[in-house]
């Protein structure tokens, strides 16, 4: 909803706002950062670089997720990992195999992306428009998007390929997998690669959904991308991560420079992991305001809202109405909602997403649509 890293929204017209926090997807920047912050009041504060390599804060990733140093890769966001990352990764695995070459030259899908219908749409457009092939899987929304493991262990028997998961994902909002079912295929597919994009993975409680971040330095054809954009609440500040077996960590950092995240951004991104207090409430703030939706939008007829673990509620129309139609019309009351382009052969009109925000937010969203949409 009121979101300026997905949705691009104002704030609301005529809401005044109980708390002046930095709002990001509707959370607060951890308390450490905001501690960061204050140090700088000098006009000499930020004339050094950071380290080269950003040392500190690698050393307190890899502490905070159970890998080495060696393990993680930094970039500005996680958008710039994937449109580096992935397309490299591909090449290199064609190039590994006569057979996959001769396969992209032809069919063009020597090491195809492999990826659910309804997820992150940018993975898959732009691997399609650079030339590389997708292989979309279903997402029943009459299975409330559950994720078939089975059906993508006979895909991976068919033809192996990079297996792209957002997990929970975008836009559904829901866990596609675990780490029960991954790790068999992990195992017996050495050759094919698995990339867990968990972006949204710290709205979720470790001790109800065991994260795959861990994993990576028992199994080399595993990737997990990380952001502090939404759960930290610091889109502002742009730090993304991979975490990756440490041959594919430097043949990324060859292709870039030294000195890639600044001082302000390196310390913002230790101080949020140190914050033992942050991530437990953002996770309750989470609940409440998926409750405070699920509550309102279950008023409204001829709309279904789809279960969500993430900071966001996936909804439809079941009357024919169109997402964009909705948007439309709250865009012109100073709000902001997700909907979809078609892709890949499949249309989601009816589709629309809302993020949270804070409860005077929620309330007002809630309000403009029952006047938009009428009883």
């Amino acid at each position: 909803m009121f979101s300026p890293t997905q949705d691009r929204a104002t704030t609301p017209v005529g809401v005044t706002l109980p708390l002046n926090l930095g709002l990001n997807d509707g959370t607060y920047a951890p308390q450490r950062c905001l501690e960061v912050l204050r140090r700088y009041s000098e006009r000499t504060d930020f004339r050094n670089y950071s380290s080269p390599d950003n040392t500190p804060l690698r050393e307190a990733i890899a502490r905070a997720d159970g890998v080495e140093p060696e393990n993680v890769f930094l970039h500005n966001g996680t958008g710039p990992i994937l449109k580096l990352a992935i397309p490299y990764l591909l090449k290199q695995r064609v190039l590994d195999s006569p057979r996959r070459v001769l396969r992209h030259v032809v069919k063009r899908d020597g090491f195809p992306i492999i990826t659910p219908r309804f997820t992150y749409s940018k993975v898959p457009k732009k691997a399609a428009e650079g030339g590389m092939h997708v292989d979309m899987l279903p997402l029943d929304p009459g299975d409330d998007f559950s994720f078939d493991v089975d059906r993508l262990e006979r895909h991976l028997e068919r033809r192996l390929g990079l297996v792209y998961i957002v997990n929970p994902n975008n836009p559904t909002g829901n866990v596609l997998v675990t780490r029960e079912q991954m790790i068999p295929l992990i195992e017996r597919f050495p050759e094919a690669r698995f990339w867990i994009d968990e972006a949204y993975v710290h709205y979720l409680d470790p001790d109800a959904h065991e994260y795959f971040a861990d994993l990576v330095g028992r199994y080399p054809n595993l990737m997990v991308s990380r952001t502090f954009s939404f759960a930290y609440g610091l889109a502002a500040v742009r730090i993304g991560y991979l975490l990756a077996k440490p041959s594919f960590v430097t043949a990324l950092e060859k292709q870039l420079t030294n000195y890639r995240l600044g001082t302000l951004q390196e310390q913002i991104g230790v101080a949020a992991l140190e914050d033992p207090e942050h991530l437990p409430f953002i996770r309750e703030q989470a609940r409440l305001g998926r409750a405070q939706l699920y509550a309102g939008l279950a008023k409204f007829a001829g709309l279904q809202a789809f279960p969500s673990q993430a900071n966001f509620v996936l909804c439809r129309f079941t009357d024919g109405r169109r997402g964009a139609e909705l948007k439309s019309k709250l865009e012109q009351r100073g709000i902001s909602i997700k909907v979809f382009e078609p892709a890949n052969g499949q249309t989601y009109d009816a589709y629309f997403r809302l993020t949270l925000g804070l409860a005077a937010e929620n309330e007002f969203l809630l309000a403009e649509m029952a006047d938009v949409l009428g009883p």
